[in-house]
């Protein structure tokens, strides 16, 4: 493994539809497979993904501006610039931005590979010329370490719905 250095106009550009930005700073072929490491943009008052569970890599949030909602084992958190979080593997969780302001955040998966889902995701957007539906997204998620653990959470800091009935 050797030392890299990734400029942001350098960074592979893997932004979403609908105004999510995303850059992949580091991928697991740069670390040796030890991480990857996305600068992400997220516009406010965006939900984020369903509650989900990662059973092979940790994730750690750092918020560079404005605030991230991060909903872990049942508890919705805010943290500011400044701060971070950690989530264990096999940790249920979730993320979005409140209804005032925008965020920009690292996330760092630990050991890499989860880039290919993002890859995959803005590949898919690009082919469709259009933002995926959450089921679309979910069944490219599922093809990586990620599994289906309930519904997504709101600006609001809440959990949405399910379907069906009471969350």
């Amino acid at each position: 493994m050797t030392v890299t250095v990734t400029a942001p106009d350098a960074a592979e550009n893997l932004d979403r539809a609908g105004g999510r930005g995303m850059r992949l700073l580091h991928d697991s072929a740069a670390t040796g497979g030890a991480l990857s490491v996305l600068l992400c943009e997220a516009p406010p008052a965006e939900p984020g993904p369903p509650l989900h569970v990662h059973p092979g890599s940790d994730e750690t949030f750092v918020v560079l501006e404005g605030a991230l909602l991060l909903h872990v084992q049942g508890k919705t958190h805010t943290v500011e610039a400044g701060g971070s979080m950690f989530v264990p593997r096999g940790t249920v969780h979730t993320f979005a931005t409140g209804t005032g302001r925008a965020a920009r955040f690292v996330v760092i998966h630990t050991p890499g590979g989860f880039e290919q889902m993002h890859r995959d995701v803005h590949a898919a957007e690009a082919e469709a010329g259009r933002a995926l539906a959450p089921e679309e997204i979910i069944a490219i998620a599922r093809r990586h370490d990620w599994e289906l653990a309930g519904p997504p959470l709101l600006p609001t800091g809440e959990l949405a719905p399910r379907a069906g009935g009471p969350r």
